[in-house]
């Protein structure tokens, strides 16, 4: 992968505020959320879209969301976890 496949890399670097020369970009926001209750996966696989639920490969609902594009685990004890958001905003509206 090149330096040019991310995102920003193509302007010019400002040396006074980084001047080592690099930029760090944001690729991965991971977040949590407990929703304090127990979850019946089963029931929320069945009825909900883009969602697949394998006991004996993940003890979670696997939940691909379009847009934003992320994904969220969902576990039996009411925790969430969202990951691949690009920016905090995004990762709050797919577990929001």
């Amino acid at each position: 992968m090149s330096d040019q496949d991310f995102e920003g890399s193509s302007e010019p670097v400002d040396l006074i505020n980084h001047p080592s020369g690099i930029v760090p970009t944001l690729q991965n926001i991971v977040s949590t959320v407990n929703l304090d209750c127990k979850l019946d996966l089963k029931a929320i696989a069945l009825q909900a879209r883009n969602a697949e639920y394998n006991p004996k490969r993940f003890a979670a609902v696997i939940m691909r969301i379009r847009e934003p594009k992320t994904t969220a685990l969902i576990f039996a004890s009411g925790r969430m976890v969202c990951t691949g958001a690009k920016t905090e905003d995004s990762s709050k509206r797919t577990l929001g």
